[in-house]
């Protein structure tokens, strides 16, 4: 198929690049500056626009570009380093996903042709709190936060309309992602160096993750798959309480398990109150429900299996 992806040159977009030549598919970029070759399409969504022509030539699209919700590495975090969840980078975080649906939605509904298959980027954080209770793709998520006003009216249901036009949309609902050159592992892999590794809050929260090359992996297998349509949880099958997260890293890495837990409050001073929650307090025990009923299979499983990638 001729795949259209955006935000290519990301750290998720690289590897689902390469996933996607792997299995013979053949890949344009989206772009936002002039076209260096045929492998490459213009758009700009803050500006409405978008090479048409190219567009309609595409079989599918893996829609991935979008202001990052954490920052990229751990300096970010700091004060003043832009990184956090202030009005304006939550403004940037909105706006660069609905200009982005919008345009889409507009060229699809006004193309002669268009793509029959359209994914785009999610997070299973929009399921906000949901405590001990198991979430699979029917679970209602909870308003009231930024990340489920995001979704709802960025992410997800607009890009919906298109399915009016017959085309298959899936929604990837991602859990934390983990991998070689990822903030997430380069955090979780510091604290243990430093042997204090320990639960966040109380612990006892549940904390999805996924490995990014089970994800790039999986998105190939949603592209492939007719069966799949709609939200997909693309989250490791054991999703953990955060006390045994912790406890399962420190092992790897032969480092100490430090207890008692970093107080919330300390944790959201740290990064910001809402990006805390986002990152960790929140409890969401996720399961891939529809991939593993597909008959997906995970390369990293479990934990233990993404030992590489932390030491």
């Amino acid at each position: 198929m001729k795949v259209g992806v955006t935000g290519a040159s990301g750290y998720v977009g690289k590897k689902v690049v390469k996933e996607l030549q792997n299995n013979s598919h053949e890949v344009f970029k989206f772009v936002r500056r002039s076209v260096k070759n045929e492998h490459e399409i213009y758009w700009s969504p803050s500006k409405q626009e978008i090479d048409i022509e190219k567009f309609e030539e595409l079989d599918a699209i893996i829609h991935l570009a979008g202001e990052s919700i954490a920052p990229k590495d751990l300096l970010g975090f700091l004060p003043f380093a832009g990184g956090r969840w202030s009005k304006e980078r939550k403004s940037r975080i909105y706006w660069s996903r609905k200009w982005a649906s919008d345009l889409f939605v507009s060229t699809f509904e006004s193309a002669g042709n268009f793509p029959k298959i359209f994914i785009t980027a999610s997070g299973n954080d929009i399921y906000g709190d949901q405590g001990d209770k198991v979430v699979t793709e029917e679970t209602t998520f909870n308003r009231g936060q930024f990340l489920q006003l995001v979704a709802e009216e960025c992410w997800e249901e607009p890009l919906y309309q298109i399915k009016k036009l017959g085309v298959r949309v899936i929604s990837a609902r991602a859990g934390i992602m983990l991998g070689k050159g990822n903030v997430a592992t380069d955090i979780f892999t510091l604290i243990s160096k430093l042997n204090i590794s320990s639960p966040i809050g109380k612990g006892t929260q549940y904390f999805s993750w996924v490995s990014v090359n089970d994800v790039a992996k999986a998105y190939n297998f949603c592209l492939e798959q007719n069966s799949m349509e709609g939200p997909v949880n693309i989250t490791s099958p054991q999703p953990l309480m955060q006390k045994d997260f912790a406890r399962t890293i420190a092992k790897i890495m032969d480092k100490a398990y430090f207890f008692p837990p970093v107080p919330e409050v300390l944790m959201k001073l740290a990064v910001g109150w809402e990006l805390g929650e986002s990152l960790g307090l929140n409890s969401i025990r996720a399961i891939p429900k529809k991939l593993l009923g597909a008959g997906f299979v995970f390369d990293f499983p479990t934990l233990d299996t993404m030992k590489e990638d932390f030491i």
